[in-house]
């Protein structure tokens, strides 16, 4: 039978007179044919209950099914043959709480020695008559039926406990407790002993109990049976469902930090909820294991682990903080959920930060209440960090893959598109795949093992490391496109998972959030016209997008979507080295701001006037963490962080410094959705942007195809509309580099390796307009992917396609005198 008191979860809202499942079946007994309920509870779901009683379930008036097996449990007798009772259960089995002159319905099932169910007459009974009897057909009644064979009326009986044991063939089950008493009218929860402390720190434990009281505010507690125990927030706290307390009593220890209700029900009556807080994180502090200071270096596929301390409200350590790991660029390193920091195969520089973030750290409050890692002394007297900066070498570099496609099909029903791979080299164009629609755009995810491309017809994505290439849509129909996902990826999320595809189309105009880890889940939409770009905050927890009408709109996984007022239209969005606050370019327009990731207020200041609107932000990854010791304190316990960034406001760009503050909490009231900061510190802590030097390019006013900083920050690149060259810019020397295309070609489409070593470029010699195919400005000759490669003197190679039905043609069935020529590409991540 197991512990009588086992626990066992449910949701905080769910209901004991949940619906019953009922299997009707005909039953004679006496020659007199009644039609028998089975009635089974329907299972809770979610949360976690600890049910203390013999379970719970609504009255059901009919008469149950029984059954009969070979051999003999309780006091009958075996039957030598193996062919009769072996054992009989009865539903329910666990202890039920009943009120006066209310009802029960039993079901007894009989099995033989093959776990056969027999049938047979059951003979139910109970031992307590004058609180409970029970019918011939197993319905119990919680005081005196007026007929046993033919039960209508159930008068009250006197409060106590009964056993109800079914037998068939002499074989009896073990017995059900029923607790029968008077109606409970409320339950009230308290501690027991209660803390002087308004919270609970991680793994401790407390004892709760509930009290029942009748209408007249009698307490009943020790008449009603085990309670029913549940809580509002999963993973705030766990239940000890091996204690052996009191039937009205439980005990709980502290999980995750966070607020969550605890509730106790018993016989239909829930209690009020009683708040129940784990300590709140209040610090998270960063060290390198076996290191010292903030940066570390190791080689391509090396790893080196980060330690968080993690402090509550009441000082207490936590030994296993659930934080939240980010990396400033999984491009360059990644970060597993243990803070192990693993290079990937290309150089370049990632900023590694922890956090306290919902929905599984500072559990149930709203609005999300994530702590970001601070800089300060931590408690083995060292110093600790808001940000570790991870330097990856590679002493080779990778040869970077592309991948390439065209939009020229247009959507045409017998045009075929195909995507191609292309290396440098002798044979630089691989085996293509066929893709079902045409493709809109290319975007891979930052493990580069996913290649995603949008459609009109739904979003397309391919696994580059198959063995065998094929294409997978999200949904084998196009319509709807909320369903197929139709639209523009603009962004993918650090982890690779999550893509958000912005759907044009459709009207009203909708953003689509797809998870590929729960392809099956139907995607989150959202109402949002016209997005044009979207950027994952570096905790994955908010995604910030913008829209051509001049709105920044944020969506969260924990908080409702909000629209935030900025002062022009942005034009983008990068976040800072430690994800707390987003660089904001073009609002106001000529200037950076920024605003804060946690409570979306504005920091409060831009930085001084451009001398154009910026259209694309860049922070670079070097960054200053410097310690300061506070009016009144022995060791440091405030850091400033000071990063570069780098504004692309053609023709120039423009370099700037961001600083801002982290302190550490001197009381839990300064706890707030913001990270904690010196109190002299402007709104925010927020120090301001200092402009550096602006970089002219040299190619005039000019509109950007594609920009990208390397993965180390040293350079710049930029491919421009009509400018028929890569430009390079040297970030330390503020010298610019141009490296012609071959032929004069104008560029379509561009893409780079990390460490800048490869740029490939979608061209061709002459773009013009064509009528009779849209689109309208399509590439008549000299269609081409240009492979420029700096450090060896430019472009070194043109990967020409021939366009025209062959195997190397990026689309089939499209005329001589319309030829497609690649103008998607993307590098695959190394």
């Amino acid at each position: 039978m197991g512990h009588p008191r086992r626990l066992r979860l449910c949701q905080a809202t769910c209901d004991p007179l949940q619906p019953l499942l009922k299997l009707t079946m005909t039953l004679y007994t006496d020659n007199f044919p009644y039609h028998s309920v089975l009635a089974l509870a329907e299972r809770p779901r979610g949360g976690f209950m600890h049910h203390r009683s013999s379970g719970f379930l609504v009255t059901v008036v009919a008469v149950v099914s029984l059954g009969l097996m070979s051999g003999c449990v309780g006091n009958g007798t075996p039957n030598q043959e193996g062919g009769g009772v072996q054992n009989v259960t009865l539903n329910p089995n666990t202890d039920v709480s009943l009120d006066l002159g209310n009802t029960q319905t039993f079901a007894a099932t009989a099995r033989n020695s093959s776990g056969g169910t027999v049938f047979g007459t059951v003979e139910y009974s109970s031992d307590n008559n004058a609180s409970l009897t029970i019918s011939t057909g197993g319905v119990a009644c919680a005081g005196s039926w007026d007929s046993l064979t033919n039960p209508v009326i159930c008068t009250p009986g006197v409060a106590g406990i009964a056993n109800v044991t079914a037998t068939v063939d002499g074989v009896s089950s073990p017995p059900t407790k029923i607790y029968v008493h008077q109606h409970v009218q409320n339950i009230t929860v308290t501690p027991i002993n209660a803390p002087a402390d308004a919270c609970f720190s991680q793994d401790t434990t407390w004892d709760f109990q509930a009290t029942a009281y009748s209408a007249n505010h009698v307490d009943v507690t020790n008449t009603v049976g085990t309670f029913i125990w549940a809580s509002s927030n999963v993973g705030v706290l766990t239940v000890d469902d091996n204690k052996d307390l009191a039937n009205n009593q439980i005990q709980v220890t502290a999980k995750a930090p966070g607020v969550t209700k605890i509730f106790a029900s018993v016989s239909g009556t829930t209690s009020v909820p009683l708040d129940y807080i784990t300590c709140l994180v209040k610090s998270v502090k960063l060290q390198v294991q076996n290191g010292s200071g903030n940066s570390v270096t190791i080689n391509a596929g090396g790893t080196k682990t980060i330690v968080a301390e993690v402090v509550d409200t009441l000082d207490v350590p936590l030994s296993q903080p659930p934080l939240t790991w980010s990396t400033s660029n999984p491009e360059v390193a990644t970060v597993s959920t243990a803070g192990v920091v693993t290079g990937r195969q290309e150089a370049g520089t990632a900023n590694i930060s922890a956090s306290c973030n919902p929905p599984t750290c500072n559990i149930g409050i709203e609005p999300g209440l994530p702590i970001y890692s601070t800089g300060g002394t931590a408690q083995n007297g060292q110093p600790a960090f808001g940000v570790v900066t991870t330097h990856v070498t590679q002493a080779k570099p990778p040869i970077g893959t592309a991948w390439t496609a065209t939009t020229d099909c247009n959507n045409l029903f017998d045009c075929t598109s195909v995507m191609f791979p292309v290396t440098s080299g002798n044979t630089p164009i691989g085996n293509g795949v066929t893709l079902p629609y045409t493709p809109n755009s290319m975007l891979f995810n930052p493990g580069g093992t996913h290649v995603y491309l949008g459609s009109d017809q739904g979003l397309m994505f391919v696994d580059v490391t198959a063995t065998t290439l094929s294409v997978s849509t999200v949904s084998p129909d196009t319509t709807p496109c909320n369903v197929a996902v139709c639209g523009k990826p603009l962004a993918i999320s650090a982890d690779g998972n999550k893509v958000v595809v912005s759907d044009t189309k459709t009207s009203p105009n909708q953003v689509y959030i797809f998870d590929a880890a729960h392809a099956t889940t139907p995607p989150v939409d959202l109402l949002i016209n016209g997005a044009t770009s979207a950027a994952f905050s570096p905790d994955q927890m908010k995604i910030f997008i913008q829209n051509n009408e001049g709105e920044l709109l944020v969506y969260s996984t924990v908080d409702a979507l909000r629209s935030v007022a900025v002062a022009a239209p942005a034009n983008d969005v990068a976040f800072s080295a430690d994800g707390s606050f987003a660089y904001i370019a073009g609002a106001p327009e000529k200037a950076v701001s920024g605003i804060a990731t946690c409570d979306l207020q504005d920091i409060g200041r831009s930085s001084p006037d451009l001398t154009a609107n910026p259209l694309l932000i860049f922070p670079l990854p070097e960054i200053r963490e410097d310690h300061i010791i506070m009016s009144g304190k022995t060791t440091p316990e405030h850091s400033v962080i000071t990063q570069n960034l780098i504004a692309l406001e053609p023709p120039n760009l423009q370099l700037l410094t961001a600083q801002f503050t982290r302190d550490v909490l001197d009381n839990p009231a300064q706890l707030t959705c913001n990270p904690p900061f010196f109190w002299s510190d402007p709104p925010n802590g927020f120090h301001g942007f200092a402009a550096g030097s602006s970089l002219n390019l040299g190619q005039g006013t000019f509109t950007p195809l594609y920009t990208k900083l390397t993965g180390d920050g040293s350079q710049v690149i930029v491919v421009a509309e009509n400018v028929p060259a890569v430009l390079v810019v040297d970030v330390a020397s503020g010298t610019t580099s141009a490296f012609p295309l071959i032929d004069g070609a104008v560029p379509r489409a561009a893409t780079a390796t990390l460490d800048g070593t490869q740029i490939f470029v979608a061209a061709c010699e002459t773009l013009a307009k064509d009528d009779a195919v849209p689109p309208y400005e399509r590439c008549t000759s000299g269609g081409a992917v240009h492979i420029v490669e700096p450090l060896q003197g430019g472009d070194i190679q043109q990967v020409v396609y021939t366009n025209v039905n062959t195997g190397d043609s990026m689309c089939a069935n499209l005329d001589a005198a319309h030829p497609c020529t690649p103008n998607l590409v993307a590098v695959r991540p190394q």
